[in-house]
C-alpha cells in the first residue's frame, strides 16, 4: 500500500476511485461507492465527466475558452462540481427543444421571465406566445407561475415548446382547491415526480 488511500486494500470491496485533472491543473482523486452511476450534473461534475450539457455551456460562455484555452469544458464542469454553476437541464427537456444554460457567478447574467396563466384570463395559446416574446427579448430561463385554466396542460405545452430552462413553483398547483393544512407528502412528492417526468427544469 502506497497510503495514498486508492489501493484495494484500503478501498475494500465497496468503494472505487476515480482521477481527474481540473482546468487549472490540479489532480483530483474522489473515491466513492462501488457501483454508483452518477444522474444529475452535479455528480457527473464531481467524477470529472464532462457532459454534453457542460460542453454547449461552454460553447455559449464564450469566457471559460478564453480563460482556460482547450479546457473550457473542463472549466464549466469545475464550476459545476464546485457548487458555484447550475446547468438546468431535466432530461425529459432535453428531449424536446432545451438548448443548455448555465447559471452562477462565473456565468453571465441571466435573466428569468415570469408567465403562466390565471383563473380569469389566458390559456395555454397565449402562455405560448408569451413565452416566445420573451425569449426573443432575451430571457434566459423562464417560470410557468399558472393558478388557472388547464395547468397541466399549459406546463406540458410550455415545456415542450422552449428552448430556455422551465422552473415552476409546484406549491401554486398543489393548492388549487385545498386548504395548507391538507397538504402531506405523498401529494408533495407526487406533484414533485409529475413535474419532472414533464421535463420542469427547476423548483422554487
Amino acid at each position: 500500500c502506497t497510503g495514498n488511500g486508492a489501493c484495494p486494500n484500503c478501498l475494500g470491496d465497496l468503494h472505487q476511485f476515480v482521477e481527474f485533472t481540473t482546468a487549472r491543473g490540479e489532480r483530483i482523486r474522489v473515491i466513492y461507492t462501488r457501483g454508483f452511476t452518477p444522474i444529475t450534473q452535479l455528480e457527473q461534475a464531481r467524477l470529472g465527466i464532462v457532459t454534453a450539457q457542460m460542453r454547449r455551456v461552454a460553447q455559449r460562455e464564450a469566457h471559460f475558452e478564453a480563460m482556460f484555452p482547450g479546457l473550457g469544458a473542463e472549466a464549466v464542469r469545475d464550476e459545476v462540481a464546485a457548487g458555484r454553476m447550475v446547468i438546468p437541464a431535466n432530461v425529459n427537456h432535453l428531449r424536446h427543444r432545451l438548448d443548455p444554460t448555465g447559471i452562477g457567478r462565473a456565468c453571465v447574467t441571466k435573466i428569468n421571465a415570469n408567465l403562466g396563466a390565471s383563473p380569469v384570463s389566458s390559456g395555454t395559446h397565449e402562455e405560448i406566445e408569451k413565452l416566445e416574446w420573451a425569449i426573443r427579448w432575451g430571457a434566459d430561463t423562464a417560470m410557468d407561475l399558472s393558478t388557472g385554466g388547464n395547468i397541466d396542460e399549459c406546463r406540458e405545452a410550455i415545456v415542450r415548446h422552449s428552448p430556455v430552462p422551465i422552473g415552476t413553483v409546484p406549491i401554486y398547483s398543489m393548492i388549487i382547491g385545498k386548504r395548507i393544512e391538507d397538504l402531506d407528502w405523498p401529494t408533495i412528492e407526487a406533484s414533485l415526480h409529475h413535474q419532472a417526468r414533464q421535463g420542469v427544469d427547476y423548483f422554487t
